[in-house]
């Protein structure tokens, strides 16, 4: 029969301990092996032998070691400190796989070790091992290099952990609380001693009494992972405290110093070591509902919505879905406690008047608080935002974060509403650019379907805020659903969720949270709220936010397809004139809108207009950077990690992204339309104003193979090919058969419609410019017939070719033809017309070679042209000259005349110092003393009245000073 002695409970009486080892003899072959065992492991030197053991040694005088004799509940607390031992040298080597075996391991070891030992308390030095543990994790998760190296398996496993760690602290509170104050007392390796000496000690090498043996290596753990010694509680003749904590008296009994004192002691924690966030968080909700009046429960929200804005801790993340849309909550709460209640005042730029008495202040008194809407409300803006940028754009996750921007729109309304009433008009502005910032790049069907989803969800909080069985059964739906998470949670036992899943589930649980009641959206239609705001900015915003709110208005307007208002409003502000002074957030908005302009011009069958408002962004091939819609990888431009991270900070969210596929679209098929009828004139080729999409065709053709087309630029080259060839139609099947114009707005098959008569009209002067040599005469008729236009169409085509000298010959209306006229060029005109083509390929070839030294738009970098010896006419400055010089005159023919304040920029050439071009200019001077080429100074401005004595003639090659002839005769 075995004895109790081996493991019998610590609390047996004496007479049984006698009894058990009168029969020691007996049992002492069987209890060999035992202890064998049980000193195989005890090679923890921190386990002391257990009492059993003090009074005597065994009778086996054979032996020469002493065997040592534990019960049951020392060898579960031995194997437990092994465990413990084992996961520390395991993380210490990056040996994951292994670790969450042993994590798994030792939560079974301490169920067993508290089922054996009869208690609920969890020992201290398993919560130190979890935030040793933590730190390991969270040590190498920061060292991106060494988790590349881990393998799949290793890499896998480390995900598991770091993702069961935080599962297991945010379930159970108790292992929270535990896990902080075991951090809190891990200041200095001295403590650290000391705690596990002691926990030594406790163990069996001190002494113990029966009442300590139910305390051995264990203590219990309160609310804060504040320690509860059981010594403290054992004396019979200690005084209870007094009760004055606001966190558990009665509601009834709470007073208004008792929540004062409490706000105090969480103000002065903020910011230390070791203080729980979240616990603060949670007490504050609890104050907010117990305060004694709206002074007091404004003064605790301001407070808590401050806590909230902590638990993010780093301004590199954004703050959890779930806690912004709370904090947005009760920031209107405030805003409605401040509507209520007129003596209440907000100061945020002094000291708040010394207050009145809790009584006064109960009562209604007039007092003065500290806190700022404005700023809480630029905070959660710029959270949102940052949440838009890290967040996956194809999940779930995604679309329910955009829905919260509903939410932040009310808020925003309101609180501008709050300092309209206070006459602040600083502030007012500040937050109407926030809002108009939100609201400018909405379709007008967006702005609908929005507004109808706020209305639902704000008409039923209106609605649970009336009937109380209503919100009681959906605060019981609610638990229901929380209850049904936390059960598949459990059934999943040791799976665990990635990363998307949770922030799935995140962004689930932030969707189920209601909206406050007592609130309206902003105006049904989008118009009028752009209106309001924009001429609530213009009339009292600083210069940048005006010139934003009209960059936003701009943006708009070509949204809409109102391109002509934007164009001007873009001419009336100035803006292109100024912009590379301001920020580059403004330059990035000034970019989007001219994109949008583009767009708003292609449709309305504007190309030439299209061409100019898109040839900058496309002039360095950098417009997904020009936009922030990605960062560009340049082996020209190497970038530090703080450069990166600011690049990274201003991208754009992927809903308001300008589709880039339908950018390059609009902008190849303009600059085609432009280019090819110049291309087919071998005589004005070598001086094509658009030397970009020029570099695309020429690289094209060299091509040795040219496959079907598989992207759009692809498309396009091959209809250029085409339409060179004179085999329109092809072209056209080329073109429309693009999917990129089903992104159109609006009516797209009108825009194709547009594009099939351009399409038509620049083929007809492509093969008249390619072919008028080879006729004599061409009739109207057929030229009509061949390219499937009307022959009024057509007679005006060539009527205005024959007007611009591009066409030499005559229309003869009697039979309908064009009488061609070929005039041989003397001989020292060709050998002009040949120089010049040279020095065109030459200056071409010497760009290139700059681009490939210092990057694309090298040649800015040795233009030192001074602004102010620029011309008085033109845009806003050569396109060369700086980051958005392309300015001069435009005509039809796209050609420019220079730009004002440019700098080395490609116009101007007509006189070499107006509209910015000197160094260009200097070179083609000795060739002639008028236009060599032709530019204009401003994307949209009309064309400047010519002087009836120049001559208006477009010559190849002018002859310097010299006599001009007779009617066209070089022709």
């Amino acid at each position: 029969m075995a004895s109790k002695f081996w493991g019998g409970d610590s609390s047996d009486s004496d007479s049984e301990s006698s009894s058990s080892s009168s029969g020691s003899d007996s049992g002492s072959d069987s209890g060999s092996s035992s202890s064998s065992s049980s000193s195989s492991s005890s090679s923890d030197s921190d386990a002391g032998p257990s009492k059993y053991l003090q009074a005597g040694s065994s009778d086996d005088s054979d032996s020469d070691e002493e065997r040592v004799v534990r019960s049951a509940k020392d060898k579960r607390f031995i194997e437990l400190r092994q465990t413990v031992d084992d996961v520390a040298n395991k993380s210490k080597i990056n040996d994951w796989l292994t670790v969450t075996t042993l994590f798994d391991k030792l939560n079974k070891q301490l169920e067993k070790t508290m089922r054996t030992a009869q208690t609920t308390t969890v020992p201290k030095f398993y919560f130190r091992c979890l935030a040793r543990l933590e730190d390991s994790v969270e040590a190498v998760f920061a060292d991106k290099p060494t988790i590349k190296k881990f393998s799949s398996t290793n890499s896998k496993a480390f995900n598991s952990i770091r993702q069961r760690l935080r599962k297991h602290q945010r379930d159970d509170p108790v292992m929270a609380a535990g896990v902080a104050a075991a951090r809190e007392k891990m200041e200095s390796t001295d403590e650290e001693m000391s705690d596990s000496d002691s926990d030594s000690d406790d163990e069996g090498a001190k002494p113990q009494t029966a009442a300590d043996d139910d305390d051995d290596g264990f203590e219990t753990v309160g609310k804060g992972g504040k320690t509860t010694s059981k010594k403290d509680t054992s004396g019979s003749g200690a005084k209870p405290a007094e009760v004055l904590d606001v966190m558990k008296c009665p509601k009834e009994k709470i007073t208004y110093d008792m929540v004062d004192k409490k706000l105090k002691e969480i103000i002065a924690s903020r910011g230390k070591k070791g203080t729980d966030r979240h616990e603060n968080v949670e007490s504050l909700i609890y104050l907010a509902e117990v305060s004694k009046c709206a002074a007091q429960e404004i003064e605790v929200l301001i407070m808590l919505i401050s806590a909230q804005f902590d638990i993010s801790g780093s301004m590199s993340t954004h703050m959890p879905i779930p806690i912004w849309k709370r904090c947005v909550n009760n920031l209107l709460r405030v805003r409605q406690l401040l509507s209520a209640n007129s003596q209440i005042t907000l100061t945020e730029t002094a000291e708040p008047e010394a207050r009145p008495a809790a009584d006064e202040i109960v009562a209604g008194a007039p007092v003065q608080l500290w806190g700022s809407l404005c700023a809480f409300a630029e905070r959660l803006d710029d959270e949102y935002f940052k949440s838009m940028q890290s967040i996956d754009p194809h999940t779930k996750e995604y679309v329910f974060r955009m829905q919260d921007e509903a939410l932040f729109i009310i808020l925003a309304n309101e609180v501008i509403s709050y300092y309209v009433e206070r006459n602040n008009t600083e502030v007012v502005c500040k937050l109407s650019l926030r809002l108009l910032e939100h609201l400018y790049y909405k379709p007008a069907t967006v702005y609908e379907a929005l507004r109808k989803f706020a209305t639902a969800k704000l008409a039923e909080a209106d609605e649970l805020a009336v009937d109380e069985k209503k919100a009681a059964a959906a605060r019981a739906a609610k638990e229901e659903a929380d209850a049904r998470r936390a059960k598949e949670a459990e059934e999943e036992g040791d799976e665990y969720l990635d990363d998307e899943d949770a922030d799935e589930a995140e962004a689930k649980e932030a969707s189920e949270i209601p909206y406050p009641a007592g609130f309206t959206f902003p105006a049904p239609e989008l118009p009028d709220v752009l209106s309001t705001l924009s001429l609530r900015i213009y009339k009292d915003g600083d210069e940048r936010s005006k010139a934003r709110a009209m960059l936003c208005d701009i943006f708009n307007k070509g949204l809409e397809g109102d391109f002509r208002r934007g164009r001007d409003l873009m001419l009336m502000s100035h803006l292109q004139e100024n912009i590379s002074h301001t920020d580059i957030a403004t330059q990035i908005l000034f970019n989007r809108a001219m994109a949008q302009l583009g767009l708003s011009a292609f449709r309305a069958g504007l190309f030439t207009e299209a061409q100019a408002c898109l040839s900058e962004l496309y002039m360095g091939g950098r417009v997904r950077e020009l936009l922030a819609q990605g960062v560009t990888q340049s082996r020209f431009h190497e970038r530090s990690v703080e450069q990166e991270k600011l690049e990274r900070r201003r991208q754009m969210p992927f809903h308001m992204h300008v589709n880039l596929e339908l950018l390059e679209s609009v902008h190849l098929v303009c600059s085609m339309l432009q280019e090819v009828p110049y291309m087919a004139n071998s005589m004005r080729r070598a001086r094509s104003n658009n030397k970009p999409f020029a570099r695309l065709v020429d690289n094209y053709e060299r091509q040795t193979f040219n496959g079907p087309p598989d992207n759009i630029r692809d498309h396009i080259m091959a209809a250029t090919r085409k339409m060179l060839d004179g085999k329109w139609k092809d072209a056209k099947e080329l073109i429309l058969g693009l999917d990129v114009w089903k992104l159109l707005p609006g009516d797209k098959d009108a825009v194709l419609v547009n594009v099939t008569r351009r399409l038509k009209e620049e083929a007809m002067r492509t093969y008249l410019f390619q072919f008028a040599a080879q006729y004599a005469s061409v009739s109207l008729d057929i030229l009509a017939e061949m390219f499937e236009l009307d022959f009024k169409v057509a007679y005006s085509l060539v009527s205005r070719m024959i007007m611009s000298e591009e066409l030499q010959g005559m229309c003869d209306d009697v039979t309908r033809t064009v009488v061609m006229s070929h005039v041989e060029p003397s001989r020292l005109q060709s050998l002009a017309m040949t120089f010049a083509e040279k020095c065109a390929v030459l200056l071409d070839a010497n760009e290139r070679a700059l681009e490939l030294h210092v990057g694309a738009g090298g040649a800015q970098l040795f233009d030192f042209e001074d602004e102010a010896a620029a011309g008085p006419s033109g845009g806003r400055g050569s396109r060369r000259g700086g980051r958005v010089g392309r300015g001069g005159d435009g005509d039809d023919d796209g050609n420019r005349r220079g730009g004002r304040g440019g700098r080395g920029g490609r116009g101007g050439r007509d006189d070499g110092g107006r509209g910015g071009g000197r160094r260009r200019g200097d070179r083609y001077g000795s060739f002639h003393d008028g236009d060599f080429s032709k530019r204009g100074g401003g994307k949209f401005k009309s064309k400047k009245e010519a002087n009836p004595d120049e001559d208006r003639k477009e010559r190849m090659v002018s002859l310097g000073g010299g006599r001009k002839p007779r009617g066209g005769q070089w022709r």
